[in-house]
């Protein structure tokens, strides 16, 4: 039992102590009042079958309406999550990303053009055989993108 925070004689002392009463046994009368306090304290609880059955009841109910919660708040983030893919057949498509510009902010507008297929990770359809196309990047001053608008 040697401890660097221990005082090197306390340590020594306690182990001392520990070799002469370790053979020490409590009286059987003690040790039996011992375990029967631990028994009464810690005896099972039973409880009755028509509670368990009710607790069963009300554990089933509140799973299903916690399901049934989930489900709905899972069917309302996916219908506000969900962008519709736009087709982008008109000079008028037009979409937002970032945050909004603000009032005297300076922006760049960078013009690039992108294959076809880029567009539909931005929730966008590119008219068919349509292999590349022209797109305006809005960028604001800190160098992120505000808006993207689509031509083809």
């Amino acid at each position: 039992m040697k401890s660097p925070h221990w005082d090197p004689h306390l340590a020594s002392a306690l182990d001392d102590l520990r070799e002469v009463e370790g053979h020490v046994k409590a009286p059987p009368r003690v040790e039996a009042a011992v375990l029967a306090a631990w028994d009464r304290t810690h005896a099972a609880r039973t409880v009755s079958p028509s509670r368990q059955r009710w607790q069963r009841v009300a554990a089933v109910a509140a799973a299903l309406t916690i399901s049934l919660g989930l489900a709905q708040l899972g069917r309302a983030l996916q219908q506000t999550v969900r962008t519709p893919a736009l087709e982008a057949n008109s000079n008028d498509t037009l979409l937002l990303v970032g945050e909004p510009i603000l009032r005297g902010e300076p922006v760049r507008v960078v013009r690039m053009r992108i294959p076809a297929s880029t567009l539909v990770g931005l929730g966008v359809r590119a008219g068919s055989g349509v292999a590349q196309v022209d797109v305006d990047v809005i960028v604001g001053e800190d160098g992120v993108a505000r808006a993207i608008r689509v031509g083809m």
